[in-house]
């Protein structure tokens, strides 16, 4: 949270891997990661759920606290450098936490097939959604309990 710029040199020389935990940053008062500034120094930076500073395991709802977060440090301590978007977020959940692990968190070729299948029917709405706009509801509105199937390396959880 607290990183300098050589410190940062050093992180991103070593391949070393951010884990980025806005709820803990948020609950122990330590600071809001610049993430903005990690991404855009090349720095690997995935999302993570800290229960120990946190109060939820979903990585759902820390997509929505990464952006919320990074709003906050934009406002607090720098306008100069923007917050993160939904679509990073996403990333930062997704592909940017997979690449701790190898080849996952992407449905590209030679990657493992870890996914999970969310149903958004609990959030019903009037209009007729893009995929995108769904996603975002689901995020935002909702928690782990939309996750109704979850595969790993192929393998059905359940």
């Amino acid at each position: 949270v607290w990183s300098n710029a050589d410190e940062r040199a050093l992180i991103k020389q070593n391949g070393v891997f951010i884990a980025h935990c806005p709820q803990s940053n948020i609950n122990l008062s330590s600071g809001v990661a610049p993430v903005r500034t990690y991404l855009d120094e090349g720095l690997s930076v995935g999302l993570g759920s800290d229960i120990a500073g946190g109060t939820q395991l979903s990585l759902l709802r820390a997509m929505a606290d990464a952006v919320q977060a990074s709003k906050l440090r934009w406002r607090l301590f720098d306008q100069s450098v923007p917050p993160i978007t939904l679509p990073e977020a996403f990333w930062l959940g997704t592909r940017g936490g997979g690449a701790f692990f190898g080849k996952v968190g992407a449905f590209l070729p030679n990657f493992a097939f870890d996914a999970i299948v969310l149903d958004d029917h609990d959030l019903p709405c009037p209009l007729t959604l893009t995929p995108e706009e769904r996603l975002t509801r689901l995020i935002y509105l909702s928690d782990d309990h939309a996750v109704i199937h979850k595969y790993v390396n192929g393998h059905e959880l359940f």
